[in-house]
């Protein structure tokens, strides 16, 4: 065994699947998070809370010193910091939104200080960046300025200061990630959880339409980041004090529906000719080398691995009535 890893956020969509990881690679696994239960942890693994690798904390992420006694509690070591809202859920309640970011990744930074853990790793977003037409053409570097257009971004990037703040001034070993489009079997909720649902579409052998074959995306698999997180968990695995972009697969939609062709060739799909208009003056890239430098770590889930390991993922939750029956428990709840 490991250690105890606490995951905050750890029954949501990207931190089911570090919890299963961190089982798999030998940790005890405590989850805080403020809806344990019917979440998408239930689905994934219908036997974590019968197991007695984990642990289940209920509580906010803005309680600090709940997150420093749980820690000391259980003798946690490392955590992973995944607790947010979504971008629509901040804009929808601001001030929720900027506690539950901003004030519960600065509690679990004191509370982590507090009680001594050896390494954090936690998630920003892409989202500090702004419209590409601030910065110059190519995959966005590390250290490119962030100009935040949405709350949200201004959210994680004011948790950046905070994570530099907690490794010079604390000596906190603490690395972050900033994700992007996070996808994969059983993500329910949030505006790019549409290619999740196509998937599972495809799973499912319905037909498949994507109006945006000329949108390019910054896709990443959450098995992917749950492989980076489990690769940077590990005290001295490198990177401390500093936010990484992080490595996906830069391709269009109509790329994913060429993917998804080869890998079901029974399926009816049509591509349509477009630009999405909300995402039209996103960032394409992002520069993942600084991570690679620091920690070793390049991508491993193209869309050509990715997307069938989706699809039989899918496959198998749909084959199964009692998984069937959590997924509609899980999706009613959100």
């Amino acid at each position: 065994m490991v250690g105890t890893a606490l995951i905050t956020g750890g029954a949501g969509f990207i931190g089911s699947y570090v919890t299963r990881r961190l089982l798999a690679d030998g940790w005890h696994v405590l989850v805080y998070d403020a809806h344990a239960n019917g979440n998408v942890l239930t689905m994934l693994m219908p036997e974590a809370f019968d197991d007695p690798h984990i642990l289940v904390e209920s509580g906010p992420i803005t309680d600090g010193e709940r997150l420093r006694a749980v820690c000391l509690a259980h003798g946690v070591e490392v955590a992973v910091h995944l607790a947010s809202p979504l971008t629509q859920d901040v804009t929808a309640r601001p001030a929720a939104g900027i506690a539950d970011i901003c004030l519960g990744t600065a509690a679990l930074f004191e509370a982590a200080h507090a009680a001594g853990l050896r390494r954090i790793v936690w998630a920003s977003s892409v989202a500090v960046f702004g419209a590409s037409a601030h910065y110059p053409p190519g995959p966005l570097a590390n250290d490119a300025c962030h100009r935040p257009s949405t709350l949200y971004g201004s959210c994680k990037s004011l948790c950046e200061t905070l994570s530099r703040r907690a490794f010079e001034t604390d000596g906190l070993d603490v690395v972050g990630l900033r994700l992007s489009v996070v996808y994969g079997a059983g993500r329910l909720r949030g505006y790019m959880s549409y290619p999740s649902h196509m998937l599972r579409e495809a799973a499912a052998g319905n037909p498949v339409h994507i109006p945006w074959g000329r949108q390019p995306l910054h896709w990443q698999y959450v098995e992917e980041v749950a492989d980076l997180v489990a690769t940077l968990v590990v005290p001295g695995a490198g990177g401390g004090g500093r936010t990484f972009n992080a490595p996906g697969d830069c391709r269009t939609w109509a790329d994913i529906g060429a993917v998804l062709a080869a890998a079901r060739p029974d399926l009816e799909i049509t591509v349509a000719d477009e630009v999405d208009p909300v995402l039209a003056d996103v960032v394409e890239d992002y520069d993942a080398s600084a991570l690679a430098e620091a920690c070793g770590y390049t991508m491993r889930w193209p869309l050509e691995r990715a997307v069938p390991a989706t699809l039989e993922h899918y496959r198998k939750m749909l084959a199964s009535p009692i998984l069937l029956q959590k997924v509609g428990s899980v999706a009613s709840n959100h």
